[in-house]
């Protein structure tokens, strides 16, 4: 499974860092000066219709005069993290820091120039243009800056941009797409917020949900799976999981083990009856032991889970 996925990550390193670079990010000129280029690594992976990248490389500037100068360059809005080090965007006029905690959008179809004044570690998003109102388009004139700490959207996608790097081996091509739109209504509900003739987008907290629901989905079998866990990988506060789950009129862990419940009895369901099966589904969906499992199993569906398996089977 997970050889498969990796087959959709393009990587590169040292002198091929910048051959990709321009693969991916159109006509753009790298010049490294006296600077190690032998440094530098990439990773990058399409979401949906969104395209991912984290790079780490030596101080560098990227000079984009003409970006989409062959009609197979990407036209797309693209969007900068620094993770590590200190880098800056003059566009359209404007100086735009590139720092952690905050993003960059910005037009890559306008002449600009990324100066990356010391090894850096960068994550970047690519968006199709045609999934931002003409409205918000108009604002990329010049570069559009937002800082997580005063806006929870912000926070909110730069968390899960980075766990999404993370978690590139566990996400098929389904999970990616639906990554990858949950990423294009964030950006859209930041650079849209107070234009009255934007369309309407999903509320922070439904977004933040689905991608609850996605990270529970993918780490079921997992034991330790706790709600401390999911907000340190979400990177909010344990509260902030519990409001999310508000409109389910239930609570997280409520969630995660009727997933599992139902899981176990879909496997059960289709269980080839084996001594020592029961235990197996148990273990495989993150129980911690079959006298576990089995109070469980019975208090969600009336019957144990062996008259469970029986009354399919029979």
């Amino acid at each position: 499974m997970a050889a498969a996925l990796q087959r959709h990550v393009d990587t590169a390193s040292g002198r091929a860092f910048a051959g990709l670079a321009r693969n991916l990010f159109g006509n753009v000129r790298l010049d490294f000066g006296a600077a190690d280029e032998e440094k530098s690594r990439m990773m990058s992976a399409m979401l949906g219709v969104c395209r991912l990248t984290r790079l780490e490389a030596d101080r560098h500037i990227v000079f984009g005069d003409h970006v989409m100068a062959g009609p197979g360059d990407p036209d797309a809005i693209k969007l900068i993290v620094q993770t590590e080090g200190s880098a800056s965007l003059v566009q359209g006029g404007l100086h735009a820091p590139v720092s952690p905690n905050a993003l960059v959008l910005y037009d890559p179809g306008r002449p600009y120039m990324l100066t990356n004044s010391t090894p850096v570690r960068q994550l970047l998003l690519q968006l199709p243009r045609h999934a931002l109102p003409h409205a918000a388009l108009g604002r990329l004139v010049r570069p559009f800056t937002a800082h997580s700490e005063h806006d929870g959207m912000c926070r909110i996608l730069l968390s899960l941009m980075d766990s999404t790097m993370h978690e590139l081996d566990h996400l098929d091509e389904a999970r990616r797409a639906s990554v990858g739109q949950t990423m294009i209504d964030l950006v859209r509900t930041m650079i849209s917020a107070d234009l009255p003739s934007a369309r309407p987008v999903a509320n922070p907290l439904d977004l933040l949900l689905q991608r609850i629901k996605d990270f529970i989905d993918t780490h079921l079998a997992r034991p330790d799976l706790t709600v401390t866990m999911i907000a340190r990988r979400m990177g909010c506060s344990v509260r902030y999981i519990y409001r999310a789950f508000e409109a389910e009129c239930l609570t997280p862990s409520d969630y995660i083990w009727d997933l599992r419940l139902q899981r176990a009895a879909a496997r059960l369901r289709d269980a080839g009856g084996y001594a020592g099966e029961i235990s197996e589904i148990a273990f495989a969906l993150g129980f911690s032991s079959s006298a576990h499992f089995s109070r469980a199993f019975r208090h969600r569906y009336g019957v144990s889970p062996t008259q469970w398996r029986k009354a399919r089977i029979s």
